[in-house]
């Protein structure tokens, strides 16, 4: 069988990831918890520019802040494709980071 196409261009994030999270987002029990940390990501992104899957690499330490940044980019991030060295369109990860801080009263 031929060898796959090889990914030429990686999947590209329509916006700044960190900008689909504002301090709304902040989940209520973390805010009471006084809990924040920065949350490590991977997501795998489908040939439609969709987030398929999303895997945490780096604990904040709050689960409720890990599930959130999960839960919002599964909802809100939504990438140009990945294509291959024919042009088609193909599958791809995309890490991140995002820091969570105590919005301001």
């Amino acid at each position: 069988p031929p060898p796959a196409p090889v990914k030429v261009q990686p999947a590209k994030a329509r916006a700044n990831l960190a900008s689909y999270v504002t301090d709304d987002d902040y989940p209520q029990d973390a805010i009471r918890n006084e809990q924040q940390g920065t949350t490590g990501f991977r997501l795998d992104v489908g040939p439609d520019g969709r987030v398929t899957q999303c895997t945490i690499t780096q604990s904040s330490g709050s689960s409720s802040l890990d599930n959130t940044t999960c839960r919002l980019m599964r909802s809100r991030a939504r990438f140009t494709p990945a294509t291959d060295s024919s042009g088609a369109k193909t599958s791809d990860t995309v890490t991140g980071r995002i820091r969570w801080q105590l919005p301001e009263e």
